[in-house]
C-alpha cells in the first residue's frame, strides 16, 4: 500500500520541477554564440568530448594547438578551438567544490593520482606547472612547458573555450 501511496504523491510533483531537455533560440545567450561563430580566426576546430578516459580529449586538444602551431607555423591567435563536452565530460567544467560534494570522482570512476583514490577535486583543472606563462620555457618540446600542459587552465590560457551540454546539465 505505501508503493501505491508513493507513486501517488509523485505522479503531484508539478511541471516546473522536471528538467527542461530542449530550449527555444529565445532562450539561449545567441549573442554569445554569434560571438563564438563569427571568431576571426584561420581555423576553427571543435572537438566534441563524450568520454572522460583520463583526459585522453585534453591532449588531443594540446596536441592539435601544438601541430597547428609548430608543424603549420599559424600563430596562436589565428586558432580558434573550442571543447563541447557532452554526458559525463560535462563535469570537466565544475570546481572542485562540486566534485567533492557530489563525490564525482567515485560516481564516475576518476583516480587522483596524487592519492590513489576517487578525486574529489577536479583532477583536469589546475596546471601542474602553475601556469608561469610569461617565464615559462618557450621550447614546445620541454615538458615542462605549457606546450605540454594538458590542463584545462593550461588550455584556456591558450585560447580553448570548454562548453557545457544543456541536456546533460539538465539530466
Amino acid at each position: 500500500m505505501s508503493s501505491v501511496a508513493t507513486f501517488g504523491l509523485l505522479g503531484t510533483v508539478p511541471r516546473v520541477a522536471e528538467a527542461q531537455l530542449v530550449w527555444k533560440a529565445s532562450e539561449w545567450k545567441l549573442a554569445e554564440f554569434q560571438k563564438l561563430a563569427n571568431y576571426p580566426a584561420r581555423i576553427k576546430q571543435v572537438f566534441d568530448v563524450v568520454r572522460i578516459d583520463d583526459g585522453t580529449a585534453l591532449g588531443s586538444i594540446k596536441n592539435a594547438l601544438n601541430g597547428l602551431r609548430f608543424g603549420f607555423g599559424v600563430p596562436e591567435d589565428q586558432i580558434k578551438i573550442v571543447a563541447a563536452l557532452h554526458g559525463a565530460p560535462n563535469l570537466l567544467n565544475y570546481d572542485d567544490y562540486v566534485w567533492d560534494k557530489y563525490k564525482i570522482g567515485e560516481w564516475l570512476n576518476v583516480t587522483d593520482p596524487a592519492i590513489g583514490k576517487p578525486a574529489v577535486k577536479n583532477p583536469f583543472y589546475r596546471s601542474k606547472g602553475g601556469l608561469k606563462t610569461e617565464s615559462a620555457s618557450k621550447d614546445p618540446d620541454d615538458p615542462d612547458s605549457i606546450y605540454q600542459d594538458t590542463s584545462m587552465q593550461a588550455l584556456q590560457a591558450r585560447g580553448v573555450q570548454f562548453l557545457s551540454c544543456h541536456t546533460a546539465l539538465e539530466e
